[in-house]
């Protein structure tokens, strides 16, 4: 039986036993009956605005708010950028969460030559009208729990930057985990190295264990993955993940050849990272549209429940950031072997295979990993 079903199937026992109800595994509790209310959380990078391009024409997911998180892009920068693609993509109605410019502490950050790109806006790759229809602005903390309490129905998170937004949202308003059906996270390296040391500089180059979006603000990401104790369910797509996944030219063009708003504008993102990121054309991971798939498709890899810890107190060169695997109570559903395999679909048809997708979709996986969260819940009163 897969992890996941075994997760759910364990939920279900757990709220069997403790509210005295009992639920058929084989029968879904409840269907989709609209598409899933969902957040999208990023720090300007590239391979997060494909994620958002994928989500966007993906339509098991209706995006309630873009929150930019302070990381790669400075976010009241690059909010202006993002209105423009908004534009261009013909979304309009969305608001937009600006976050703070600096981690809850410290001063970890990138190096500067990688935040130009989100400035330029990947220019001449990535190609913005010159002028879009205004969005709605807020704080993005405020804009996280404004959006959460108002819905109907519990709200998922994609969190493919740093985790400052999400970590003072929890801040305003603790009681919003009892809306948030799962915030899936893109971030942390466990079982592998991390992706500090491809710069060849300190603290970059001495820190073998970080990986970047954890490492940017990781007070923030300890935070987080703390709100499990009060019934967070947390989805993890580490480097263990998207380390195993790849996208090459071929699927560059497969995405442009599909010839939807979203699938160009995302093939211009991969046709940056092959040419600019990767040497020679060498496929490119492509991160966080590796979390947005695994958010979307529940086969995609089984979930591992581990108990993680962020390091928060060694040097920035040394540990910190580090995401460790500790004793105690598993607060993470990590995801460690992704693959197409376990998909109808492959890496070049990532966005022709949305334009078969049942609108709306049965979505019992969410459902299982709710309900993980609610036995969570009741364990913890």
């Amino acid at each position: 039986m897969p992890i996941l079903k075994t997760i759910a199937s364990t939920a279900f026992a757990s709220v069997s036993l403790s509210i005295g109800i009992t639920v058929n595994l084989m029968q879904p509790v409840f269907s989709q009956t609209r598409p899933i209310p969902l957040i999208f959380d990023d720090d300007g990078s590239q391979d997060g605005m494909t994620a958002l391009s994928y989500m966007l024409a993906n339509p098991k997911f209706d995006i309630q708010a873009i929150n930019i998180s302070q990381g790669i892009a400075e976010p009241s920068t690059f909010v202006n950028n993002l209105e423009l693609i908004l534009g261009r993509l013909n979304v309009t109605g969305i608001p937009i969460g600006i976050g703070q410019s600096t981690p809850l502490e410290g001063n970890n950050t990138y190096p500067q030559f990688i935040r130009d790109g989100s400035d330029t806006f990947w220019s001449p790759f990535v190609s913005l009208p010159a002028m879009a229809p205004p969005v709605e602005t807020l704080p993005a903390p405020q804009l996280i729990v404004d959006t959460i309490n108002n819905s109907p129905e519990p709200v998922a998170i994609l969190a493919t930057g740093s985790l400052t937004n999400i970590a003072q949202a929890l801040q305003l308003d603790p009681t919003i985990v009892d809306n948030i059906s799962i915030l899936q996270i893109m971030g942390g390296a466990v079982f592998v190295p991390g992706n500090l040391g491809v710069l060849p500089d300190p603290p970059y180059s001495t820190n073998s264990v970080a990986e970047f979006n954890i490492w940017v603000d990781p007070v923030a990401a300890q935070q987080v993955f703390e709100a499990a104790e009060q019934g967070l369910t947390i989805q993890l797509t580490p480097l263990d993940a998207t380390n195993q996944i790849s996208f090459s030219r071929e699927d560059q063009q497969a995405w442009l050849a599909t010839g939807t708003r979203e699938s160009v504008l995302a093939s211009e993102f991969l046709d940056f990272a092959l040419t600019i990121i990767q040497s020679d054309n060498d496929p490119n991971p492509v991160w966080d549209l590796v979390a947005a798939i695994n958010l979307s498709e529940t086969e995609f890899s089984e979930e591992t429940p581990l108990p993680l810890e962020v390091d928060t107190t060694a040097a920035p060169g040394d540990t910190q950031g580090q995401t460790s695997v500790v004793s105690g109570t598993p607060n993470v559903l990590v995801s460690l072997n992704p693959s197409f395999d376990n998909l109808s679909f492959n890496q070049s048809q990532v966005f022709s295979s949305l334009q078969s997708v049942p609108e709306p979709g049965s979505l019992f996986g969410l459902m299982g990993l709710g309900l993980w969260g609610i036995s969570k819940k009741i364990r913890h009163g």
